[in-house]
C-alpha cells in the first residue's frame, strides 16, 4: 500500500507526463512550421534573384536605349546639350522637347 507522499508524487508524475506529451506536440508543430518557413524562406531568395536578374535586363535594355537616343542625336545635330526634365523627358539645345508617345 502506497503513502501519502508516494501518492502525491504519483499525481504530480502524471500531470508532468501529460505537461510533456502536450510540449512535445507544440514542439513538433513548431518544426513543422519552422521547416515551411525555411522552404518559404528559400522560394523568397530564389525569387529575389530572378527578380534582380530581370531588373539588371531591364537596366541593360534602359542603358541600350539611352545610347541610341545620343547617337541619334549626335547624328542628326551634332554636339549639343540635352537637358532632361525627368527620366522620360528632355529638352535640346535647339528647343526640341522630347516626351513618352
Amino acid at each position: 500500500m502506497k503513502n501519502k507522499k508516494t501518492l502525491g508524487l504519483d499525481f504530480v508524475w502524471k500531470i508532468r507526463c501529460r505537461l510533456r506529451a502536450e510540449g512535445s506536440r507544440l514542439r513538433a508543430e513548431g518544426f513543422k512550421l519552422r521547416a515551411e518557413g525555411s522552404k518559404l524562406w528559400a522560394e523568397g531568395s530564389r525569387l529575389r534573384a530572378e527578380g534582380d536578374k530581370l531588373r539588371a535586363e531591364g537596366d541593360k535594355l534602359w542603358a541600350e536605349g539611352d545610347k541610341l537616343w545620343a547617337e541619334g542625336i549626335l547624328e542628326v545635330h551634332g554636339n549639343i546639350k540635352i537637358e532632361w526634365i525627368s527620366d522620360t523627358e528632355c529638352q535640346l539645345e535647339t528647343g526640341e522637347l522630347f516626351k513618352p508617345l
